[in-house]
């Protein structure tokens, strides 16, 4: 059975281009979004603006499509994202879309395959692994990292009203007023913005990366104006948060509002001055937006720092892991189990708040049949 699915993926073509997606195409994929509560603008940013990503398509050997999805690589050293906030905020089963009826571990394998060919070294880091992506990693040359970070999120259910959600929070009661009165405010908007507005909220997210150091002082320039800011001018079913003071945007949280849920997918917060609270501001709106539009819940995404890990629900949490893909064994073997977890808490351990980095390795595959 295993070495059919091998052949079988050997078969599925994988392309790579910046061709978006034709309305043929995103018909087809379709009706994957709806079962899965994704909201459809998400077919509409792919693949997302820049010259770092690309749009990997999927297709059998008729030109079929079967499944895309997309990648920022900056060839030929390092891959990083699939599409707009991964791994920070959109979970994995927001990256990868399926035509009906098709093998979807099969198509999943195809997929990561392509992705290690196209960069010298993979690495991402996720939550919600599905029994589809938990398949297709047994058809690649992988390692997978269970980190000590996770996921958060806010269960709105139990609040009939916004109040009733800050009636159990006095801290965040106290931080709403500190921010009020500094002349905060807070604003929601739905949909597109004007340029100048996604300028300013690019500053923002690009003010954020710079903040956390690493790769993202430069790498992520391009990703917070070009991709971020097109993202903001343009996706339907975006619900941006922002706070802003004496004219100053100061803080935002764009979410995608899929179904029942509103899920983060990008932001940042003005770095050189105080904001007095626009974080807790933030956090407090959005969970009054879900109330009001009767959703389930908002998802943060990564417990980075302090103010997620206070109003995220304690108990649920998903884990967040590290997948790395390789597409050679000497690669494979060079990153090894032990430098692989160096890596992980060198780079993420003192860069963010919430987790110390610590990793195990929960899966693997070195050797593959031809």
């Amino acid at each position: 059975m295993v070495m059919d699915k091998r052949r079988t993926h050997a078969a599925v073509a994988v392309t790579a281009g910046r061709t978006p997606l034709s309305a043929s195409e995103k018909e087809a994929l379709r009706p994957d979004l709806e079962a899965r509560g994704i909201a459809p603008s998400m077919l509409d940013i792919l693949p997302p603006r820049g010259r770092h990503f690309q749009l990997l398509r999927a297709s059998d050997s008729d030109g079929k499509l079967l499944g895309v999805t997309s990648l920022m690589s900056v060839r030929p050293f390092v891959s990083l994202k699939q599409n707009l906030g991964e791994g920070n905020h959109v979970g994995w089963d927001t990256s990868m879309y399926f035509a009906e009826g098709v093998d979807r571990p099969v198509v999943t394998a195809a997929l990561l395959q392509a992705m290690a060919k196209r960069s010298f070294y993979y690495a991402m880091y996720f939550g919600q692994i599905d029994d589809d992506v938990k398949a297709g990693l047994s058809l690649v040359r992988h390692r997978l990292l269970e980190t000590d970070y996770e996921l958060g999120s806010i269960d709105v259910t139990g609040y009939p009203q916004h109040q009733d959600y800050l009636s159990g929070h006095k801290r965040l009661r106290r931080h709403l007023r500190t921010h009020t009165k500094a002349g905060g405010l807070v604003h929601v908007h739905e949909g597109p913005v004007d340029e100048e507005t996604a300028h300013r909220f690019s500053e923002l997210v690009h003010a954020t990366y710079r903040h956390h150091g690493g790769v993202g002082r430069w790498q992520f320039k391009q990703y917070a104006y070009d991709v971020c800011g097109n993202y903001f001018r343009t996706c339907g079913d975006a619900v941006h948060i922002s706070t802003t003071r004496e004219g100053q945007i100061t803080g935002l949280q764009s979410f995608i509002r899929h179904r029942d849920r509103l899920e983060l997918a990008e932001g940042g917060f003005f770095r050189t001055g105080p904001n007095h609270h626009a974080y807790e501001a933030i956090i407090s709106e959005s969970v009054g937006y879900a109330i009001r539009e009767r959703l389930d819940r908002v998802a943060y995404g990564g417990i980075w720092n302090a103010g997620k890990d206070r109003y995220c629900d304690k108990e649920g949490r998903e884990k967040v892991y590290l997948l790395m893909l390789f597409a050679s064994r000497w690669r494979y073997r060079m990153a090894s189990d032990r430098l692989s977890r160096w890596a992980f808490k060198t780079y993420f351990g003192g860069r963010f708040d919430g987790a110390s980095g610590e990793s195990r390795v929960v899966s693997r595959l070195e050797d593959l049949p031809s």
